[in-house]
């Protein structure tokens, strides 16, 4: 494990214990660690398995619940535990809308997402299949014959970030700026840099959404949502760019932070390599397994009433981090977490589970399983190139921000 920075001096609540008080921020220590994934887990479940962090996520300080049947609970406790005004997205434009349906508790995120489920389901994703496909294999033929890439320029981040501008009906000659506002929104050194790219995203979906509901488009998701119905009356403007913005940050980021640590881990372990390739049938299991492994986000909640949870008092107000990277390596539930078992049959949090979890399960599971069998199919043994490196940043999103690739030709 690597140096980490000089502990924080925070202010804390009267009604947090000194000894709950884990002294750090989140993404300083993490980013200081030599294997984010293991390092954190082995420092977050040495201690109490609830911690107080005083900047958790994005500055903001509040509860670290670092085990997998905690989170369990929780995703299940609506009443106790609410998704409401969780990001902190939606009070920097200080709009009156949330992000939807995600941060809308039951009983109206069940029709919220009942609107936007028929384009999420198995069968919406196997009409998409196709194109899907033919534009990861684009990508790939663009340096399969050159012997190396640059994996997250050239694959990770273009893959679902076209599927997306697709799905919704939007321009790809878009895609470079809009991996450009992702990458401060989500990534970036100030409030003032997210905020300016939160100001642009907002504004060009605003007049691209408007648009939309004056000239709806066929077929795609985009005009879908712009030309709604809720209970039986037009979606308001609130409502639409909520569900918008939140189809714009799922689908530039996860799925392309995910294939960064899967690929960057991959690129050591030569056997695995040899497995994919080999026995491609495994490819969906390989999969679930590194979605366990690899998590990249932390889910928010907010306390909705005072509480005692578990010997822990919480108040109203008080912010909760469920960070998707602690359950996948908890060893309670996952013997050996940290190793890369595709025969492991246990099932994991990351895409959440109760009422809130993911939406875009089905299309992110069919974006990672085209990935691995065209990148199988094309490409031998790959390594990172030697006498470079990969570079990482566990920010809002965990992601590998950069990874050179060489293989044989």
């Amino acid at each position: 494990m690597s140096e980490v920075s000089a502990p924080i001096r925070p202010t804390i609540p009267p009604h947090v214990p000194a000894e709950l008080v884990w002294n750090h921020g989140v993404r300083d220590f993490a980013a200081r660690q030599e294997d984010p994934y293991r390092d954190m887990s082995r420092e977050l479940h040495a201690g109490p398995d609830i911690r107080w962090s005083p900047v958790m996520m994005v500055g903001r300080s509040g509860w670290l619940v670092t085990r997998h049947a905690l989170a369990n609970e929780i995703y299940m406790n609506t009443e106790d535990f609410s998704s409401s005004g969780a990001s902190d997205l939606t009070d920097m434009l200080q709009v009156d809308w949330l992000l939807n349906p995600v941060e809308i508790d039951p009983p109206m995120h069940k029709v919220y997402r009942g609107v936007l489920q028929p384009w999420f389901q198995p069968s919406a994703i196997n009409r998409l299949e196709a194109n899907m496909r033919a534009g990861c294999r684009d990508l790939i033929d663009k340096f399969a014959d050159t012997g190396s890439c640059e994996f997250i320029g050239d694959l990770a981040l273009q893959f679902p970030s076209q599927v997306f501008l697709n799905l919704m009906g939007m321009p790809l000659d878009m895609l470079d700026q809009f991996l450009a506002w992702e990458g401060d929104l989500m990534r970036g050194e100030s409030n003032e840099v997210r905020f300016a790219a939160l100001l642009s995203v907002n504004d060009y979906l605003t007049r691209t959404m408007h648009e939309k509901r004056r000239n709806p488009g066929e077929g795609d998701l985009g005009s879908f949502i712009a030309t709604a119905t809720i209970e039986g009356r037009p979606i308001t403007d609130g409502e639409m760019m909520g569900m918008a913005l939140l189809m714009y940050i799922g689908g530039l980021d996860t799925v392309a932070s995910s294939l960064g640590w899967y690929f960057r881990h991959l690129a050591g372990e030569p056997a695995l390599q040899d497995r994919l390739r080999d026995d491609p049938a495994c490819i969906p299991a390989a999969a679930e397994e590194f979605l366990r492994a690899f998590s990249p986000t932390t889910i928010m909640r907010t306390v909705a009433r005072d509480i005692d949870f578990h010997g822990v008092q919480m108040r109203a107000g008080d912010f909760l981090g469920l960070p998707g990277w602690l359950y996948g390596r908890d060893d309670r539930v996952y013997p050996d977490p940290h190793r890369i078992d595709f025969d492991r049959k246990q099932r994991h949090l990351t895409l959440g589970t109760g009422p809130h979890n993911c939406l875009g399960a089905h299309l992110a599971r069919r974006e990672l399983r085209i990935v691995f069998e065209e990148w199988f199919a094309r490409i031998g043994n790959f390594r990172i190139a030697p006498g470079d490196q990969a570079e990482f940043d566990p920010a809002a999103v965990w992601s590998v921000t950069r990874l050179p690739l060489q293989w044989e030709i």
